[in-house]
């Protein structure tokens, strides 16, 4: 054991040695450009590991991080050798600096022995420009997908939009095949002479003609009173007036509205004011405490007139299809100047003026 101590302590003993300086004979010029030499690079074999370490404490996802562990320990050592060289210019304790530069080596060796066989990994790991061509081709992927996606939510709601029109369209040629059949059952049945009965058919045809027509102006949202009364009676060149506040109606009102203006002006043209100069009043009026809409038809300056023995098609029309249509109550009147036609219905979504707003959820 002795042995051993004193083996150490001859190591480390520098009576007999003279400090690195002497070799240098001692010339300051010489002495202090290595002493500053060796302190600058001492200072940045410190410097560069002390990054390292830094850059390592924040990114712990790096790969390989132990190899770059030892490389810092490897690059702190050397700086270590460097401030131990500026010692040994004035002391000569050069088994101190022996050990030093023997860790060094030993650190260095086994550094350079784990680097070689992680080099072929490292190279392997994708370059910063692959990794952007990378991310590149993955966000043209992900908006390849998103437009793929977006056209098949546009395919999905066309599909749903033309289901609808589809339903619509189907429901409203079915109403307007039921109004037709109506209307030739009605002709026919009431008209004996063949011819009559033919003109008579177009006529009322004509007259749902022109309401569809209207209707397909507003994409069959409804249609104005007012729109519809001068679509219905324009054609005919005879004398009317139209006073009081617009109506809105929904479509199968307009329809329904359409017919009969058509048979109050057929009737009026065939036997009454229009047969004989004399004219059409249309009114509307609104009573917003009963909360209830009123449309007249008033011939003046025509041929008395008197209840028909028989009710005809219009009549029939009014009575039941537009009260019913408009859940309120219709009123012929047959007086010494014409018919008067009086519409009572309450205000509704069927019709309504055009400002009005809906109180209540009842309402609309």
């Amino acid at each position: 054991m002795n042995g051993l101590w004193d083996s150490i302590a001859y190591f480390f003993d520098s009576n007999a040695l003279n400090p690195h300086g002497i070799c240098l004979m001692w010339r300051p010029e010489l002495i202090w450009t290595h002493a500053v030499s060796d302190i600058l690079i001492g200072i940045a074999y410190f410097s560069i590991p002390l990054a390292l370490g830094v850059f390592l404490w924040h990114r712990r996802d790096v790969k390989f991080s132990w190899a770059i562990w030892m490389f810092v320990g490897f690059i702190m050592l050397c700086g270590v050798t460097h401030f131990m060289m500026v010692w040994t210019l004035w002391n000569p304790d050069y088994g101190i600096e022996a050990l030093i530069k023997a860790s060094t080596a030993a650190v260095s060796v086994v550094t350079a022995f784990a680097l070689w066989p992680l080099l072929p990994r490292v190279i392997a790991l994708p370059s910063p420009l692959e990794l952007e061509r990378r991310i590149a081709e993955r966000d043209a992927a992900l908006a390849e997908l998103r437009a793929a996606m977006d056209t098949m939510v546009e395919m999905r709601e066309h599909e749903a939009r033309q289901k609808l029109l589809l339903d619509e369209l189907n429901h409203r040629v079915k109403n307007t095949l039921a109004s037709v059949q109506s209307i030739a059952v009605q002709t026919l049945s009431r008209e004996a002479e063949p011819e009559v009965a033919k003109a008579t058919f177009v006529e009322r045809l004509m007259a749902l003609s022109s309401t569809h027509n209207l209707l397909v102006k507003r994409s069959w949202e409804g249609a104005s009173f007012h729109d519809l009364v001068q679509a219905s009676l324009d054609h005919y060149g005879q004398p009317f007036t139209l006073e009081g506040p617009d109506l809105a109606m929904a479509p199968n009102t307009a329809v329904s509205l359409g017919m009969a203006l058509h048979e109050l002006a057929t009737n009026a043209l065939k036997y009454g004011a229009w047969s004989n100069g004399g004219q059409v009043q249309i009114s509307t009026r609104l009573d917003k405490a009963a909360s209830e809409t009123a449309i007249t038809w008033r011939e003046i300056g025509g041929p008395a007139v008197a209840a028909p023995g028989r009710r005809g098609f219009g009549s029939r029309l009014l009575e039941q299809g537009v009260a019913g249509e408009l859940g309120g109550a219709v009123r012929l009147d047959f007086g010494g100047e014409g018919l008067t036609c009086t519409i009572r219905t309450p205000i509704g979504r069927a019709l309504h003026p055009d400002d009005w707003t809906f109180p209540t959820a009842a309402l609309a």
